[in-house]
């Protein structure tokens, strides 16, 4: 199975679904990462945005290669400044022709604090039908269908109106996400603590925790929560494409 997951900054994958991108690596499953912005203003302990962007870019391919992801895809937008333009559309459908995906994943669209997260969900959003119409012209063929996709939960559960019908349980990989999540060692503790004053350990910890507890079942301590996308077209049997 073809795998794609699409973020907005160099940590988003690993924080909110690299347990289920791990599972789908460990059984062989090529798995594709599309970020979208460079993260260059993610640090309040580094000088210039160019610095802290070579940070986070190494960051995220060190993670990507614990995740086990065939491939990253770098669109290099500055941070908090990616749009809904021609130019960024394109570059996401031809993300998407790229890696020619059986499931898809993304941040859910309008529905979060962060306008990066929100335009890239929709961007991803577009790009899943887009990326079949032929005479949309970018570097790569149409694909020949268009994937099931699945949003995971955005930052601040508690104000959103994110309702998750799909959950992946990831105790078998919880610690390989935490490995993961340790490679963004810029965001780690450092941003987490200077800009928004909580651990992102802990905060990664008691949301899969919670999602477990939801779940209520016997030996599953950490999950991973989706919700299934459901405007047309919607894919029957989508649930079958989780690992």
């Amino acid at each position: 199975m073809r795998v794609l997951a699409i973020g907005a900054h160099p940590d988003d994958l690993e924080f909110r679904i690299g347990g289920t991108l791990r599972l789908y690596a460990e059984r062989g499953d090529d798995v594709f990462l599309v970020i979208s912005t460079n993260g260059n203003i993610g640090s309040t302990r580094h000088k210039t945005k160019a610095e802290i962007a070579e940070i986070r870019r190494k960051e995220a391919h060190d993670a990507a290669e614990v995740m086990g992801a065939k491939e990253l895809m770098w669109l290099n937008y500055n941070d908090e400044f990616i749009f809904d333009t021609e130019e960024a559309r394109l570059r996401m459908i031809d993300c998407v022709r790229k890696a020619r995906p059986d499931v898809m994943f993304a941040q859910p669209y309008l529905r979060d604090y962060n306008p990066d997260h929100d335009i890239t969900g929709y961007l991803a959003f577009i790009a899943r039908i887009n990326a079949a119409i032929p005479l949309i012209k970018t570097d790569h063929p149409a694909t020949e269908k268009i994937p099931p996709m699945f949003f995971w939960m955005p930052n601040g559960m508690s104000y959103s109106n994110f309702a998750p019908d799909h959950f992946v349980d990831i105790t078998s990989v919880w610690k390989k996400k935490l490995e993961m999540a340790r490679c963004h060692k810029s965001q780690y503790e450092d941003w987490g603590g200077d800009f928004f004053g909580y651990s992102l350990s802990k905060k990664i910890e008691a949301e899969n925790r919670y999602f477990a507890s939801q779940c209520g079942t016997p030996g599953v301590e950490f999950v991973e929560a989706f919700m299934n996308q459901r405007t047309f077209p919607m894919v029957a049997g989508a649930y079958k494409f989780l690992p």
